[in-house]
Parts: C-alpha cells; structure tokens; sequence
C-alpha cells in the first residue's frame, strides 16, 4: 500500500492491527440467511450445503449463478492444503500453514473466450517450496483447462471411475482429504451413524465410512480406498440434519461433508462445461504468481499507535490490548490476499475486449478487510461501489495486509485513486470502531463459507452494519473566475509585429511567461507565452497560432522555428498589412481573417528534454517579405482563419461541456474522494474525460504507425453520447 499514491500505509495497518486485538471480529452486512450449526475452534467449519451462497449478486440470472457457483468449487479445488490441527501438531513436528492456500478465482471474458485466473494468499518468496508449489498448482490448471474444454466439445460426462482428471484431483487434494478422515477415524461408530438417522441408507453408508477409515494411515491409504469414501460422503450430503443436534455430531458432519467437498467441485466443473459449452469450449485456467510480501517492524506499529492517540484520533487502548501488539514478532510479514490479487488483475489490465465477471469465487469467506475493500472500492468500468461480490466475510481482521500495486495498476492513475478512496473509507470506518470500546466483546465467527458456528446463528438476525452513508459534496454556486494572469516572467525576447492599422512591420520587445495551471489557450504547456495584451486588450487569450519552420537561408540566424500569432475574435479590426500583401481592399462579410496586431516569435524546442527556449527573432526577418507574402496566401486560400475559428468553437464546446462534468462528478463525490481528490492533481479532469455520463473515453492505445515510420497511431475508443444511441443523425430544414 505505500506504492498508492498520498496513502499512509503504516498508520492503516496500526489501526488495523489495534482493530484485531481490541475487538476480534466485525459486523458485517447479511444478505442471505442459511442453516448454521456449532461450530469449534480447532476446526475449519466450511458449508454443508452444496449449493453457493451468493453475497447479492445484481441482477444475477441462471447463468450467472452457475458461474459463481463454479468460481466458489474451483477456489476450493486449488485450495490444496489446510492448517494441521492443533492437538496433531502437538504430536508430530509438522506444520503447514493453510493460510497460504487459501484461494480466490475470477472469471473474464476475453474476445468472447473465458479465462479463469486462480489467485493464492501464498507469501509470493523465492523460495524453493514456493515454486514447487505453483508448478504443482499450474500443472492442475493445464489439466483441468484440456478436461473442460473436451467435456464442453464432445457433451459427454466421464465417468468418474475411469476419468483420469478424478484421480489427480483426488492425489493434488490428498492432505485436506486426510485431515477430514482422521478426524472421522476419531469418532465412534454409533456417534457418525447417529449423525444420518434421517435417512433410511444414512447409517448404513456411516458404518461402512467408519469401517473404511480405520484402514487410513498417517502416510498413505490405498486410492481405491480415498474413492469409495469420498464417495460415500458425497451420498450423506442431502441428509437433514437429526433433531437436537450436539455440537460433537455437528463436527463429525462436517468432517464428512468436507471430504465429499472436492467431489461437488467436480462434478460442477462437468456441468458447467456441459451447461455452457458454447463458451467453455475455449475456456483457460491460469494461476497468478503471488505478488511478494513486505515486512514491517512491529516498533513502527506501536509508535504510530501512539501518535495517533496523542492526536485523538484514536481513544487510549487498554493495557491488555497494547500487551497483544508487543506480544508480535519484531518484524511482521504482510501479504497480498487472494480476492485483493483478482481485483488489481481486473482494474490493471483494462480493455474494452475484456469483461470480468463480477464474482470472485473464494475457498473461504473474505477477511474483513478484503470484504471493506471490495464494497468500497469504485470499478472503472460501472464507477459504482461494489461492484465485486464474493460469497461473504466472517467478519476477523487480519491486520498484516497489503495491497501489491503491478506495472499494470500504476499505469491507471484512476485505479490509484479509487483505491486511495476505499483506504480512506475503510480507515475511517476503522476509527469509528475502535472509538466504541464500551460494546461487549463479539463472539467468534467462522471463517468458512456458511458461517456456521453458535455465534453467527445469532449474528444473521443481528441488525445490518452501520455502512458509511454517502455523502454528496455539493460546491456553491457562482459563476466560474476570471483566468489568472500571466506571473512567472521567463524572459524578454524581440519579436515581428505587423500592425493592424497597415504600417510597415517593425520590430518589438515582448515579454514571456511561464504557462499557467488556468491558462485557456491552446499552447502545450511546454512553451512560454507571449504577454500580447498591449496591443489586444482584454482578447489577450483569444488567440491562435501557427508554427511556420523556415530552412535553407543564405543567412544562417534566420532558419529556425517560429510561431506565427493573431487575435481570433473579430471585435479586433482585420490586419491592413496582411490585407495589403494579399492585395485585397476589404474582407468580405462571411469570410473570416487575422484580426489585430500579428506577431512572429522565435523558439527552440529541445527534441529529448522538449525544453522550450525562447529566441529573437533576427531583424533581418523583415526583409524575408516575399516568402512572409508567399505563406500568408497560402494559407488564405486554405482558409486557415476559418478553420482556426471553427476549432476554437468545437475546443470551447468540448471545454463548456467538460466543465459541466467535473461539476456533475464533484456533486457525487463524497467528502472522502473530495479529500483524495486534492492530492492527484489533474483527476477531476481526468475523471470528466472518462467517468462522464455522455461520450467518455473508454479506452486508447498506442502502436507504431504502419504508414509513417517513426510515428505513433492513437486511437480512442468512446462510449457512444445519448444522441448516438438514440439512432439520431440530425436534422434538416424540412424537419421544423
């Protein structure tokens, strides 16, 4: 997060951190309601029911679901591995930490064709596990896109005893599978058959998974084994739960509904490749290398603590609660989350022949601070808040968070801002909920994709979280300023003057500035400025300009650049001298002409560092009239006044209208992004080129020109105006 532009990392991740030890987990908003049953703190509770528990899904349709519910099983198919128990890893020395496993999948259609990208909470080291494990991830992934693709090609299901895809899934899955079976090893027989009473087969199938998993061994148990298992664990997942269930027989149930987990992803994968085979048949998977992690001292945390109580940001934190902070290891390893991966993905590789799909499937529900991320963050695409759903949080703050910007987010200074903004927001709901250490202590909610512990069957009639109300920043009213004039004062050069009354050209001294932030005229913002305001009044900005480049001279001062300038509006009388040398007596009405004083400066641009240096102009410029005479016609008959006058018309149109847009943005802006707004000079106008409602640019590129080597072609990509989607082509004078 230090890489986002105007954020303070470390005083996000103190709050953060005082949030977790203070107050444990958080509320958050319930959308839907499910089944829960207790749960215990050695144990991972996932769902027992098979079906996705979509977090709100707008407007989802059929499709939509299906989707979702194949991103949720194929994050739980990468999620290889889980945390060992706590009373196993007691026993033996082996530790492995399931966070690093904990996955997240996203879906984007490329050109029509899906790409499934799996993302993962690993630290992202060099080291040589960690590279073990992502070839191991994206040899899956390259089985799994040819499995698919053949399925939605053919329309044909494998059958699961011969399908050779089962049988990798079942060895790439074998450490989470064990886990679950020890754990059914552990309990009696009466007790599993106790847990499927409902069903008349129910305890039968139990008795034969006791029998079965007293052949597991902590090394290995025949595959032919693990299948039937697993299989019979599969049949028990519709069995109701008996009446006055234990928290006990609760654990043992989910012990078997887990091990038949990773056989509902596969047979979700084979539907959905069969359901939307005409998509699916060009479908991708691909594994996102794990951005790497930071550290941070733990020093930095506590100090930064400190100061923000001094400054009553923050109330005092118990003693127990500063206890906890120093109880951290000196120096503290954050990561970049699987969900936070999928979002930067999606926000940094933008185009307009991509469309994400807006669920990101999880192995587990989002931690609260990915949750707060994906809620308050703004996508470029809709510019609405939200736009990314998961399957929900469970509410626990894990402090040692961050989020790893890639070349592809930086080059998006809107993507910078957004995130800037949900920081800002998430921080700010962060010191809200640390002001309120009087609210007894929430109970511990599971970390699983249902929830189901005895605690968060009382939080799903709890009352919605209090979200930050969106507040409307409305500026007053008033008419725009007057443009500041010119101050920096760079230099004074001598320039041509062709006075308007005819009088011969003569030479004058004119002063340059530095260009102004407000400047309205149409000089890059590269070149000086010329103060003509002696001679046009108050039309000093109402002005055009030409480059003219003269070469091959005998006296060698006189080639160079130079810029040829005259007043636009007509309020001016048209240059006499410029009318004799055109040999013309008056202007006709409809025509349009170079009005007031003309001017020709001298400038050089370096080609590297385009710095711009002004020059004089040679005196021996005046006696160059019959090439001034030459270009001045030449530019007459291709009517280059009136070009100059219709572009400054369209410029003003495109100007009035873009004004209006930065005024309906900062309207809906929040105090917050008004706030943020302040340290990224030029968003507003970036944002009314490419959030407005009417005509905003989506999209531009950039390659070499095929025509004329050396160049670059630009083009840009709109979202069609409201008359362009109406059909609507103008009208003639028949029409009124």
């Amino acid at each position: 997060m230090s890489d986002i532009f105007g954020f303070d990392n470390t005083t996000f991740l103190s709050l953060a951190s005082l949030l977790s030890v203070s107050q444990g987990s958080q509320e958050i908003a319930e959308y839907t309601t499910i089944n829960e049953v207790p749960d215990h703190d050695e144990w991972e509770s996932e769902t027992e029911n098979d079906s996705t528990i979509m977090h709100q899904l707008s407007g989802s349709t059929s499709k939509d679901q299906v989707l979702a519910k194949f991103l949720d099983h194929i994050a739980e198919t990468f999620s290889q591995a889980k945390s060992i128990p706590r009373h196993e890893r007691r026993r033996s020395k082996a530790t492995i930490n399931g966070a690093i496993h904990v996955t997240a999948s996203g879906l984007v259609f490329d050109h029509g064709d899906p790409i499934v990208y799996v993302a993962k909470n690993g630290i992202g080291s060099d080291s040589i596990e960690d590279s073990k494990r992502m070839k191991i991830d994206e040899e899956l992934a390259n089985s799994l896109t040819k499995w698919m693709r053949i399925i939605a090609s053919t329309m044909k299901r494998p059958a699961i005893d011969k399908d050779q895809m089962w049988t990798k899934l079942i060895s790439y899955y074998k450490q989470r599978l064990h886990i679950y079976i020890s754990h059914i090893k552990g309990s009696s027989k009466d007790d599993l058959a106790a847990a499927f009473n409902m069903r008349s087969d129910g305890i039968v199938l139990a008795k034969e998974l006791h029998e079965l998993s007293a052949q597991y061994k902590a090394d290995s148990i025949p595959l032919e084994v693990l299948k039937r298992m697993i299989s019979i664990a599969y049949q028990l997942r519709p069995v109701a739960a008996p009446v006055g269930l234990t928290s006990h027989i609760g654990r043992i149930r989910r012990s078997v509904f887990f091990l038949g987990r990773l056989r509902s992803a596969y047979e979700t994968s084979k539907e959905t490749a069969i359901e939307l085979q005409k998509s699916f048949k060009t479908i991708t998977i691909s594994c996102l290398p794990p951005p790497d992690a930071r550290w941070l001292k733990k020093s930095q945390l506590i100090q930064r603590v400190q100061e923000l109580v001094k400054m009553e940001q923050v109330p005092q934190p118990q003693k127990h609660h500063l206890d906890k902070l120093r109880g951290r290891p000196t120096n503290l390893l954050t990561t970049c989350h699987a969900e936070v991966q999928l979002l930067l993905k999606f926000e940094g590789s933008f185009s307009t022949n991509t469309d994400p799909f807006p669920y990101i499937g999880c192995s587990r529900m989002s931690c609260w601070l990915c949750y707060q991320l994906l809620a308050h963050y703004k996508d470029k695409r809709t510019d609405t808040r939200g736009y990314y759903q998961t399957r929900g949080s469970h509410g626990t703050v894990y402090p040692f968070w961050h989020i790893a910007l890639g070349s592809d987010s930086v080059s998006y200074p809107r993507v910078q801002f957004n995130l800037s903004v949900a920081l800002q927001d998430i921080q700010v709901l962060m010191q809200q909920q640390l002001k309120d250490f009087l609210r007894t202590q929430r109970p511990k909610r599971a970390e699983s994709s249902t929830n189901v512990t005895v605690a968060g069957g009382a939080l799903k009639h709890s009352a919605l979280t209090r979200m930050r109300e969106a507040e409307s920043w409305t500026t007053p009213g008033g008419t725009e300023g007057e443009v500041g004039c010119l101050k920096e004062l760079v230099c004074s050069r001598q320039c041509i003057r062709f006075p308007a009354t005819g009088e011969p050209a003569h030479c004058r001294m004119i002063d340059f500035y530095r260009c102004p932030t407000d400047y309205p005229g149409t000089e890059p913002v590269t070149f000086c400025i010329p103060d003509l305001s002696t001679y046009w009044g108050k039309s000093n900005f109402d002005r055009a300009h030409r480059q003219i480049l003269i070469k091959d001279q005998d006296l060698a001062e006189l080639n160079g650049d130079y810029l040829f300038y005259w007043c636009r509006k007509d309020d001016l009388p048209p240059n006499k001298y410029l009318m004799n040398l055109l040999r013309i007596d008056s202007v006709p009405f409809e025509e349009y002409f170079w009005y007031g004083d003309v001017f020709i400066t001298k400038f050089h641009e370096d080609e590297g560092s385009f710095r711009f240096d002004c020059e004089d102009v040679p005196e021996a410029f005046l006696s160059l009239e019959h090439l001034i005479e030459n270009m001045i016609r030449s530019e007459w008959e291709r009517k280059t006044p009136e070009d100059e006058i219709r572009r400054w018309q369209y410029f003003d149109t495109k100007q009035e209208k873009r004004n209006a847009d930065k005024q309906v943005i900062l309207e809906r802006m929040t105090l917050t992004e008004r706030s943020i707004l302040e340290m990224f000079p030029g968003m507003l106008e970036y944002l009314a080129v490419t959030s407005c409602d009417d005509g905003a640019v989506v999209d531009v590129s950039f390659r070499d020109s095929q025509v004329d080597s050396g160049k670059m072609e630009i083009t840009r990509l709109c979202r069609k105006t409201a008359l362009q989607q109406r059909g609507w082509k103008g009208f003639s004078s028949n029409d009124l």
